[in-house]
């Protein structure tokens, strides 16, 4: 492709996208796909999702150009060029299907990793895949049967871990943009015009759309944007170097079907932010025995916040380490070893040091790892348990009841529900519950203290069902120190709430009673609640 068709892309996508994405806000508002402020959530009011088809729109509205005649007789394009972007492009637009039904009606984990699979293994069946796994200082291996496997987990890990850094306005599109200018660079270094090609158009629609989705956003990628963007990058770096149907490029002649040396490592330096992300996420829930699809605040952007850098310089700098290591990448693609190990010694004392800095390193404290560990366990089997029993009740009181345990467990003060009638002439349900205070302030002698004193902060949350049908607010226990434990019960019960709110709507009004109040004996068992063993514990410690 000649640089003019480059530039044409670039600006055409750009211009698209920035056109399009106040066009898809309206929309999104229209047809009430918003994502509502909520736990873990910075935003006061319902932002716009599409940001993700905003993109795709434009990317796809800008690759039909190379159709039209005036392109096509100017710069033929090959038939295996055509399947390569077909095949990249088809996965992302699946995976984008995948993501809207996910930001639409939040479906289970285990179904969007199944879509995510299934994705996954028709790209690497079908178009591309590993055929090496070269590492350094070890010769070439073929994976042989191994190849599809690796090729998918290494995609859905990746797809995953743009999903992950998607929790800052801005931050997801920056890396993607840093990403898809180390894809073009790279296309371009080993020859693959058409590649290149897609990787600049791609750029010039997240471009365009950042502007609107800088702090403070006006719209979100959403999971359908962030699942996409990840998967174009996943399958993109995967088809780097091959063409449909032919053998590898070869560029440095390493044989065994490997189009350059260290493929797996090179690709994975093109997209080290995210890789990074997700290899500490998921390694720090495995020590402290939680589910490794559990969301938590414990993410390299999340900390940064917690040091109060802005969100502006928090996507800045993640732009940047995607930008240093790729380089490094590209470098020794270019087969400049010496730039590659110079750039990757700096970036690994840098990124040791400020790992350490933002606490990533204390698992090499195992007394702060066994401390936590049984906690987070205890809480996700509670939870589990609560929730098989709510699919067993067949009644409101049953209901409430669960729920008032839940509550007292993890850590709740009070809450509240509000559902409106699911019948004519029926009044509507409102509920309250308040624990008594006493127990936890007797038992836990330091908690009244520093209520005394005014040292501590209640966190309050809310959530309410589509179309306002049933809303529930509650608010937690006061306590002066918060730690990853804490944020992890406040999702939990979200999550709760939001199951109990679905089940009571499926349960007809019961009895003539607008209003009801349950309350809980206050048992012995009440002293050995989960969250209030744990402060005792840590306190002793």
């Amino acid at each position: 492709m000649t640089s003019n068709l480059l530039q044409f892309n670039f600006w055409a996508a750009l211009v698209l996208s920035l056109s399009l994405t106040p066009l898809f806000i309206k929309l999104a508002h229209q047809w009430k796909f918003v994502d509502h402020p909520a736990h873990r959530k910075t935003h006061q009011e319902p932002i716009a999702y599409l940001g993700g088809v905003s993109i795709f729109v434009s990317i796809l509205l800008t690759w039909l150009l190379l159709f039209s005649p005036a392109l096509r007789s100017s710069q033929p394009m090959d038939t295996r060029d055509f399947l390569k972007s077909f095949f990249i492009l088809g996965a992302s637009l699946a995976m984008l299907g995948v993501g809207l039904w996910d930001d639409l009606k939040t479906i289970r984990a285990r179904y969007k990793l199944t879509g995510q699979v299934l994705i996954a293994f028709l790209f690497s069946y079908f178009g591309f895949h590993f055929q090496t796994l070269h590492l350094p200082g070890l010769s070439a291996m073929p994976l042989g049967l191994l190849a599809v496997p690796l090729t998918m987990f290494w995609i859905v890990a990746i797809v995953n871990a743009f999903n992950m850094i998607d929790g800052l306005d801005g931050l997801a599109a920056s890396v993607t943009a840093g990403t898809l200018i180390l894809l073009a660079c790279a296309s371009a270094l080993m020859g693959n015009a058409m590649e290149c090609t897609l990787a600049v158009t791609a750029l010039g629609a997240v471009i365009g759309f950042l502007p609107y989705n800088w702090k403070p956003a006006k719209i979100f990628l959403g999971d359908a944007g962030s699942g996409g963007l990840g998967m174009f990058a996943a399958c993109a770096l995967v088809a780097l170097g091959q063409r449909y149907g032919q053998a590898p490029f070869n560029l440095n002649n390493p044989g065994m079907g490997q189009p350059f040396r260290y493929q797996v490592i090179l690709l994975t330096l093109l997209v080290a932010y995210p890789a990074l992300e997700i290899t500490l996420s998921v390694g720090r829930r495995l020590l402290h025995g939680r589910p490794i699809s559990s969301a938590d605040r414990g993410h390299i952007h999340h900390r940064l916040l917690k040091l109060r850098w802005s969100p502006q310089c928090v996507c800045l700098t993640a732009f940047l380490i995607t930008l240093l290591l790729g380089i490094a990448g590209l470098t020794t693609l270019a087969q400049y070893h010496g730039w590659a190990t110079w750039i990757l010694v700096i970036c690994g004392i840098l990124l040791g040091l400020g790992l350490s800095a933002l606490g990533f390193l204390d698992f090499l404290q195992p007394k702060l790892v066994n401390h936590l560990r049984p906690h987070f366990q205890i809480i996700h089997h509670f939870f589990s348990m609560q929730r098989a029993k709510l699919r067993l009740v067949d009644g409101r009181e049953e209901i409430l009841s669960l729920v008032c345990q839940t509550c007292a467990e993890l850590g709740v003060q009070g809450f509240r529900f509000n559902v409106a009638p699911n019948f004519p002439k029926a009044a509507p349900f409102r509920f309250s519950w308040e624990r008594p205070n006493e127990i936890a302030r007797e038992y836990l002698n330091y908690i009244k203290i520093d209520l005394l004193s005014g040292k501590f902060a209640n966190f309050k949350d809310h959530i309410s069902l589509e179309g306002n049908k049933a809303k529930a607010d509650w608010t937690f226990e006061p306590h002066t120190e918060e730690d990853d434990l804490d944020v992890e019960c406040r999702i939990l019960v979200s999550e709760f709430m939001k199951a109990a709110l679905d089940r009571i709507c499926c349960i007809k009004n019961q009895g003539s009673k607008s209003n009801s109040r349950l309350v809980i004996d206050l048992l012995s068992h009440e002293k050995v609640r989960s969250n209030l063993l744990r402060r005792k514990t840590a306190r002793r410690n």
